[in-house]
Protein backbone atom coordinates (compact mmCIF):
# COMPACT_ATOMS: atom_id res chain seq x y z
CA UNK A 1 0.00 0.00 0.00
CA UNK A 2 1.23 3.55 -0.73
CA UNK A 3 2.64 5.63 2.07
CA UNK A 4 3.38 8.57 0.24
CA UNK A 5 2.53 10.64 -2.83
CA UNK A 6 5.09 12.40 -5.19
CA UNK A 7 3.46 16.00 -5.55
CA UNK A 8 5.02 19.11 -7.81
CA UNK A 9 3.76 22.33 -6.42
CA UNK A 10 3.00 25.31 -8.38
CA UNK A 11 3.12 28.34 -6.53
CA UNK A 12 1.44 31.64 -7.86
CA UNK A 13 0.57 35.10 -6.70
CA UNK A 14 -2.49 35.64 -8.52
CA UNK A 15 -5.82 34.05 -8.17
CA UNK A 16 -6.50 34.48 -11.98
CA UNK A 17 -3.21 32.95 -12.96
CA UNK A 18 -3.83 29.97 -10.83
CA UNK A 19 -7.41 29.29 -12.16
CA UNK A 20 -6.31 29.49 -15.68
CA UNK A 21 -3.19 27.02 -14.96
CA UNK A 22 -5.58 24.90 -13.29
CA UNK A 23 -7.88 24.87 -16.14
CA UNK A 24 -4.76 24.49 -18.72
CA UNK A 25 -3.14 21.66 -16.81
CA UNK A 26 -5.96 19.57 -16.61
CA UNK A 27 -7.22 19.95 -19.96
CA UNK A 28 -3.15 19.05 -20.97
CA UNK A 29 -4.00 15.61 -19.30
CA UNK A 30 -2.17 16.50 -15.78
CA UNK A 31 -3.76 15.38 -12.14
CA UNK A 32 -4.32 17.85 -10.54
CA UNK A 33 -4.37 16.32 -6.74
CA UNK A 34 -5.86 19.89 -4.80
CA UNK A 35 -5.35 23.58 -5.05
CA UNK A 36 -4.35 25.73 -2.04
CA UNK A 37 -5.64 29.11 -1.50
CA UNK A 38 -6.33 31.87 1.14
CA UNK A 39 -9.76 32.23 -0.12
CA UNK A 40 -12.18 30.65 -2.54
CA UNK A 41 -11.89 30.95 -6.46
CA UNK A 42 -14.82 31.26 -7.97
CA UNK A 43 -15.44 28.40 -10.74
CA UNK A 44 -12.29 26.67 -9.76
CA UNK A 45 -14.65 23.44 -8.51
CA UNK A 46 -16.19 22.79 -11.20
CA UNK A 47 -12.77 23.05 -13.12
CA UNK A 48 -11.19 20.77 -10.94
CA UNK A 49 -14.53 18.14 -11.33
CA UNK A 50 -15.11 18.60 -7.67
CA UNK A 51 -18.81 17.09 -6.91
CA UNK A 52 -21.35 19.21 -4.85
CA UNK A 53 -21.46 18.95 -1.39
CA UNK A 54 -23.84 16.71 0.16
CA UNK A 55 -23.49 18.60 3.41
CA UNK A 56 -27.27 19.94 2.84
CA UNK A 57 -28.71 16.22 3.40
CA UNK A 58 -26.98 16.01 6.26
CA UNK A 59 -28.63 19.51 7.42
CA UNK A 60 -32.26 18.55 6.21
CA UNK A 61 -31.30 14.80 8.04
CA UNK A 62 -30.13 16.79 11.56
CA UNK A 63 -33.37 19.30 11.51
CA UNK A 64 -35.73 16.20 10.89
CA UNK A 65 -34.32 14.60 14.44
CA UNK A 66 -34.47 17.90 16.23
CA UNK A 67 -38.14 18.65 15.13
CA UNK A 68 -39.33 14.82 15.72
CA UNK A 69 -37.31 14.97 18.92
CA UNK A 70 -39.31 18.25 20.19
CA UNK A 71 -42.64 17.74 19.28
CA UNK A 72 -42.12 13.99 20.89
CA UNK A 73 -41.17 15.60 23.79
CA UNK A 74 -43.74 18.05 24.16
CA UNK A 75 -46.69 15.56 23.19
CA UNK A 76 -45.15 13.19 26.08
CA UNK A 77 -45.07 15.80 28.42
CA UNK A 78 -48.33 18.12 27.79
CA UNK A 79 -50.48 15.03 27.00
CA UNK A 80 -49.30 12.17 28.58
CA UNK A 81 -47.15 12.14 31.57
CA UNK A 82 -47.98 15.84 33.53
CA UNK A 83 -51.35 17.31 32.09
CA UNK A 84 -51.82 20.80 32.84
CA UNK A 85 -55.70 23.13 31.69
CA UNK A 86 -53.84 26.34 31.24
CA UNK A 87 -56.79 29.25 30.27
CA UNK A 88 -59.05 26.43 28.75
CA UNK A 89 -56.58 25.46 25.89
CA UNK A 90 -56.52 21.43 24.82
CA UNK A 91 -53.69 19.47 25.90
CA UNK A 92 -52.54 18.67 22.40
CA UNK A 93 -52.74 22.61 21.31
CA UNK A 94 -50.23 22.46 18.15
CA UNK A 95 -49.60 25.98 18.16
CA UNK A 96 -47.83 26.54 21.42
CA UNK A 97 -45.12 23.60 19.85
CA UNK A 98 -44.10 26.23 17.42
CA UNK A 99 -41.47 28.02 19.21
CA UNK A 100 -39.61 24.69 21.14
CA UNK A 101 -40.08 22.69 17.57
CA UNK A 102 -38.37 25.92 15.27
CA UNK A 103 -35.29 26.53 18.30
CA UNK A 104 -34.73 22.91 18.66
CA UNK A 105 -34.34 22.05 14.63
CA UNK A 106 -32.25 24.85 14.48
CA UNK A 107 -29.94 23.60 17.23
CA UNK A 108 -29.70 20.15 15.93
CA UNK A 109 -28.99 21.59 12.44
CA UNK A 110 -26.03 23.48 13.59
CA UNK A 111 -24.60 20.87 15.91
CA UNK A 112 -25.36 18.33 13.42
CA UNK A 113 -22.99 20.39 10.60
CA UNK A 114 -20.24 21.07 12.96
CA UNK A 115 -20.24 17.63 13.57
CA UNK A 116 -20.61 16.18 10.01
CA UNK A 117 -18.29 19.28 8.75
CA UNK A 118 -15.41 18.09 10.87
CA UNK A 119 -15.78 14.07 10.14
CA UNK A 120 -15.89 14.49 6.50
CA UNK A 121 -12.77 16.53 6.61
CA UNK A 122 -11.10 14.26 8.71
CA UNK A 123 -10.74 16.99 11.17
CA UNK A 124 -9.93 15.23 14.33
CA UNK A 125 -8.79 16.69 18.13
CA UNK A 126 -4.93 16.17 18.13
CA UNK A 127 -4.56 16.02 14.51
CA UNK A 128 -1.89 18.05 12.97
CA UNK A 129 -3.00 20.43 9.28
CA UNK A 130 -0.57 18.89 6.57
CA UNK A 131 0.05 22.52 5.14
CA UNK A 132 1.74 22.19 1.47
CA UNK A 133 3.18 26.05 2.09
CA UNK A 134 2.89 28.03 4.78
CA UNK A 135 2.72 31.18 2.35
CA UNK A 136 -0.49 29.92 1.46
CA UNK A 137 -2.10 30.84 4.74
CA UNK A 138 -1.25 34.49 3.97
CA UNK A 139 -1.33 35.42 0.38
CA UNK A 140 -0.01 32.68 -2.52
CA UNK A 141 -2.14 29.61 -4.05
CA UNK A 142 -0.94 26.41 -4.61
CA UNK A 143 -1.18 24.40 -7.31
CA UNK A 144 -0.39 20.49 -6.51
CA UNK A 145 0.05 17.79 -9.68
CA UNK A 146 -0.34 14.73 -8.52
CA UNK A 147 3.52 12.99 -10.31
CA UNK A 148 2.28 9.29 -10.68
CA UNK A 149 -1.09 9.71 -12.43
CA UNK A 150 -0.65 12.56 -14.40
CA UNK A 151 1.01 10.96 -18.06
CA UNK A 152 3.28 13.61 -19.68
CA UNK A 153 6.67 14.28 -19.09
CA UNK A 154 8.07 16.37 -16.37
CA UNK A 155 9.45 18.70 -18.58
CA UNK A 156 6.56 20.02 -19.90
CA UNK A 157 5.03 20.27 -16.42
CA UNK A 158 7.17 22.35 -15.49
CA UNK A 159 7.43 24.22 -18.19
CA UNK A 160 3.56 24.92 -18.43
CA UNK A 161 3.55 25.66 -14.69
CA UNK A 162 6.06 28.53 -15.45
CA UNK A 163 4.49 29.99 -18.50
CA UNK A 164 1.33 30.26 -16.20
CA UNK A 165 3.40 32.89 -13.81
CA UNK A 166 4.59 30.57 -11.10
CA UNK A 167 6.32 32.09 -8.83
CA UNK A 168 8.30 28.80 -7.65
CA UNK A 169 8.13 25.26 -8.58
CA UNK A 170 9.27 22.64 -6.26
CA UNK A 171 8.64 18.91 -5.50
CA UNK A 172 7.15 17.66 -2.35
CA UNK A 173 6.56 14.28 -0.52
CA UNK A 174 2.99 14.02 1.33
CA UNK A 175 2.84 11.44 3.35
CA UNK A 176 -1.01 9.51 3.49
Amino acid sequence: METSKKLILGIYDSPDKTYATTKKLINNGFSVYDVYSPFAIHGLDRVMGIKRSRLTVAAFCCAMLGLSLAVTFQVYVSYFDWQMNVGGKPSLHIPTYIPITFELSILFTAFGMVTAFFIVNKMFWGKNADIMDLRVTDDLFVIAIDVKKSKADMGSLNQLLIDGGAIEVRERTKEL
